[in-house]
């Protein structure tokens, strides 16, 4: 159980940083399940993956594309 704490704390000092670098932390996520509780899984999977579509792209995936997509112009204009 005590890895499971750590854990846990690990996951709110990393979310404080993704606050800081501009990311959302509701991105990120720890829960302390039983392999008994695979229906629980399921639902928080399905709740989770509705929270990040409601979230819309990650900026680091946005900033991705937009550096991508000036290298490629770059390219093109040599």
């Amino acid at each position: 159980m005590e890895g499971n704490t750590n854990a846990l704390k690990r996951v709110e000092k990393v979310k404080s940083y993704l606050l800081v670098v501009g990311i959302d932390p509701r991105r990120l996520e720890f829960y302390n399940l039983s392999a008994a509780q695979g229906l629980r899984w399921a639902e928080i999977c399905t709740e989770f993956t509705e929270r990040i579509n409601t979230l819309g792209p990650s900026p680091i995936g946005i900033a991705l594309q937009k550096k991508k997509a000036k290298a490629a112009l770059t390219i093109q204009a040599a």
